[in-house]
């Protein structure tokens, strides 16, 4: 209601402004059309009246009566007739002052004047003089008057000369008020014409401006597709009070857009969102709402397994472009329900998705869930404490081969937990946890710990993983350059850092980097993609080695375009000498395929397991 009012009071304070300013206007123009018509008119009488001057001759007035015949007199009269009928001046005339009275000397006249016989004559009194006039014979410039004579309601202007016998007369022009104001009206007239003509086009060019902008303010730009206002536009004017929406996330957006430029990551969007578009089933519409979001509208009766299956149809193991190649990952949050709620919810489900293991989170499913979720979180986050306080997180060790060798180059190590009742928790059950509690510092600490002590009489190489958070750690820095010092064979240790970390935690990882190369140790970067070649030669990152996510490993049997990627960085690896390990190899297809592109180092269950111990052997595989 008070929403209401306030729209009302708005409307009402725009219609009293718009009204206030229409009448300000119109005001304006009438007084400056009517100074212009009035200008007009006096500069006309003006005119007309120093013409009788020379219709007459310069002398005339110093004949004495007798002398102007009754012919010269109406010679003169039908002379100033024909002037003040082509000048449209009602009449023309010139008078003396004889003993304080006013006297004709010469006039124009009318049809009418002709019909009633009113006809001026040569020394007809002027008994309707008025004192106006009468100060006109001692000025000496031209006196305007508006009076009621005999002649009517009329404008009249009087200029004073003198004769050569020294007389002075007036030559004189009147205009009746009726023309004065029939030229302001035809003056207004032309005036509102011209307005409405304006106010027309300018209608016109409001309206159309109006409606291009108003599409352009409805598009995204860069993708054609409709945008976040459109969105909330339709969810207002929707008649369905109760719909479903899907708000999509792109991960990896920004940094497309930092690497590769605006224009890479909007071709990217638009393609996702045609993507989206064709294998659309449903009566739903597709927008755009932020830099690396979209959304999908639907009707409430639409199943959520549709609706999932068009977010799945997206691949995320294979290259979503190809030039150059780029992987995307999407989170998504879905909702259903009253459309008020609908955006709000959905962003509820998506953040859910993203901080869980989920890629698409329902919101009445996430809420049913809640509960047993919350409980779940503080069950594993006793565990995880109390496995640091018994010493029961431990590292288990998976072997990166050569196959051309069958050789063991190094083991990289990952954290387990052992429950009490020991069972043995891998980190994808653990990791978001020790995360939110903060203790993903400690076990990097533990776990480097662990292997240095491990190892450190041995010639075995190992590798540890290392986010950018606890590089940024000043306790966890000092501790990993304190153990480097110290090591014996510092060069048998690689540790990975995270490339998606490099651009927010920039000086800190080259910091590191540098530190750990200075002690002897390796750098191996772990990469999703191909990005992380503009992270080395944009950010002058200089690391031994890349890792290739098992992601991209899994996709290589099926998909085409996965064997061109890794040929690709196979062979940027090979011109930048650097070391590369693929790793997720779960059978001898896989590792064949990459054999014959030209790919020796290489990490999964098919060559080895990660295990609690380490073994030394050499292992004979089929390839």
């Amino acid at each position: 209601m008070l929403k209401g009012n306030l729209k009302l009071t708005r409307l009402a304070l725009g219609t009293v402004f718009f009204l206030v300013s229409l009448i300000i206007y119109g005001y304006y123009t009438y007084s400056a059309i009517q100074s212009d018509v009035m200008r007009s008119i006096d500069n006309r009488l003006i005119n007309a009246a120093t013409s009788v001057k020379y219709i007459l001759g310069s002398d005339y007035h110093d004949k004495t009566s007798q002398e102007i015949s009754f012919a010269s007199y109406q010679n003169k009269a039908e002379q100033l007739s024909a002037l003040a009928n082509d000048l449209n001046i009602d009449y023309l005339y010139s008078m003396i002052l004889i003993d304080e009275n006013i006297y004709f000397t010469a006039s124009s006249y009318t049809q009418d004047d002709q019909n009633n016989g009113k006809v001026t004559q040569y020394l007809d009194l002027y008994p309707e003089a008025t004192p106006i006039n009468m100060a006109a014979f001692l000025s000496t410039a031209p006196i305007f008057e508006v009076s009621t004579a005999h002649r009517g309601h009329s404008k009249t202007v009087y200029i004073p000369h003198i004769a050569k016998n020294g007389r002075t007369y007036l030559t004189a022009a009147d205009i009746s008020v009726d023309k004065i104001n029939t030229a302001l009206i035809t003056r207004l007239n032309q005036a509102l014409l011209h307005f409405s003509c304006v106010l027309f086009i300018l209608l016109l060019v409001y309206i159309l401006y109006c409606f291009g902008v108003r599409r352009s303010l409805m598009r995204d730009h860069a993708t054609g597709f409709e945008n976040h206002i459109a969105l909330e536009k339709q969810l207002k004017k929707s008649n369905e009070h109760h719909l479903q929406i899907a708000i999509i996330l792109v991960n990896e957006i920004d940094s497309i857009s930092r690497f590769f430029g605006t224009k890479t990551a909007d071709e990217v969007m638009k393609k996702l969102l045609s993507h989206f578009k064709q294998q659309n089933r449903l009566q739903s519409r597709i927008y755009r709402i932020a830099t690396n979001k979209l959304a999908i509208l639907t009707s409430k009766e639409t199943p959520f397994d549709e609706l999932y299956s068009i977010i799945q149809s997206h691949n995320k193991n294979t290259p979503f472009i190809t030039d150059p190649f780029i992987y995307i990952t999407l989170n998504a949050g879905v909702a259903r329900g009253n459309k008020s709620l609908l955006l709000k919810n959905a962003h509820i489900a998506l953040l859910q998705s993203r901080q869980g293991v989920q890629p698409i989170v329902n919101y009445s499913e996430a809420i049913n869930d809640n509960k047993s979720l919350y409980l779940y979180n503080v069950e594993i986050a006793k565990e995880i404490r109390e496995a640091f306080d018994a010493h029961r997180v431990v590292p288990y060790f998976q072997p990166v081969i050569d196959t051309n060798t069958n050789a063991i180059i190094r083991y990289d190590c990952s954290p387990r937990i052992v429950t009490s009742h020991g069972e043995i928790l891998t980190p994808d059950t653990f990791s978001n946890a020790v995360n939110r509690l903060r203790m993903d510092g400690m076990l990097t600490r533990t776990l480097f710990t662990q292997c240095i002590s491990r190892f450190r009489k041995s010639a075995i190489s190992w590798g540890l993983t290392v986010c950018a958070e606890n590089i940024a750690d000043p306790t966890i820095y000092d501790h990993i350059a304190y153990e480097l010092h110290r090591y014996p064979n510092p060069e048998n240790i690689t540790i990975s850092i995270l490339e998606s970390q490099v651009i927010t935690h920039y000086y800190e990882i080259k910091s590191f980097i540098a530190m750990v190369k200075s002690k002897g140790a390796k750098i191996v970067m772990h990469c999703w993609g191909n990005e992380f070649i503009n992270t080395l030669n944009t950010l002058k990152i200089e690391v031994d080695g890349i890792k290739l996510d098992g992601a991209i490993t899994k996709q290589l049997v099926n998909d085409e375009n996965t064997s061109l990627f890794i040929t690709y960085i196979a062979d940027i690896a090979q011109q930048l000498e650097l070391e590369l390990v693929v790793e997720a190899v779960e059978n001898n297809t896989v590792a064949e395929l990459l054999n014959k592109l030209n790919v020796t180092l290489m990490q999964g269950s098919y060559l080895g397991k990660p295990t609690p111990h380490v073994t030394h052997f050499k292992q004979q595989l089929a390839i």
